[in-house]
């Protein structure tokens, strides 16, 4: 799935035809589903959980909208963060149609399930670090996500959770032994950059259902 920096530059785009910025709940929720990994113990079904896929969507029910459904009554920081997580969702679920299914058949055959994946991670891991040292927009989100108090988001996560999730984040990138200091071989930051735009593209077209989305900074 994408990491951090891909479903922060997809939120920036989100907004970019408006001329303004996400808000800061929205930032934080584009990154919030992978806050399960801060829960001690989290296996696949938690993982599963935080990100409603033990919630398949059917002919005449979608998980994601209703996950919005719930929180168009709340307060505007926490209806912006609840847009932001579903954002994150879309993008996860587009990643596997668009990027894994192409990528995995063309690493080496020979290698084995630990290798496939450490490989996966190490050139995403750059990927990500890329746009992180190249996009303008970088110290601003930054600035932004420091001010974004986590919310509680039961049930799927605590609000101790994401708040982890997010310094970890600011934290992550900022370590320079975190950086795997490759030249990815197999997925490139071309690929990643006409992804994060079909991202954006359709994360626009799944929350255009009537009201103003996503919102924007206030």
């Amino acid at each position: 799935m994408p990491l951090p920096m891909v479903h922060l530059a997809v939120a920036i785009r989100l907004h970019e035809p408006r001329g303004a910025e996400p808000s800061p709940a929205f930032l934080l929720g584009s990154i919030a589903p992978d806050a399960i990994h801060m829960r001690p113990g989290a296996g696949r079904g938690e993982k599963h959980g935080a990100h409603l896929l033990d919630r398949p969507a059917t002919g005449d029910r979608d998980p994601i909208a209703e996950l919005r459904a719930g929180y168009r009554e709340a307060d505007a920081a926490l209806r912006d963060f609840a847009d932001g997580y579903a954002a994150h969702l879309l993008t996860d679920r587009l990643w596997n149609v668009l990027l894994e299914r192409d990528y995995k058949p063309r690493l080496p055959p020979d290698l084995d399930p630990a290798e496939r994946r450490a490989l996966y991670y190490q050139e995403t891991d750059q990927l990500d670090f890329n746009l992180y040292h190249r996009s303008p927009w970088r110290p601003r989100v930054w600035a932004l996500l420091g001010q974004a108090p986590p919310p509680e988001f039961a049930p799927l996560l605590a609000a101790e959770e994401i708040g982890r999730w997010r310094d970890r984040t600011l934290a992550w990138f900022e370590a320079p032994e975190k950086e795997p200091r490759i030249t990815p071989l197999y997925l490139t930051d071309a690929a990643i950059h006409a992804f994060i735009e079909r991202a954006t593209d359709a994360v626009v077209a799944a929350l255009a259902d009537g009201r103003e989305a996503p919102t924007t900074a206030r």
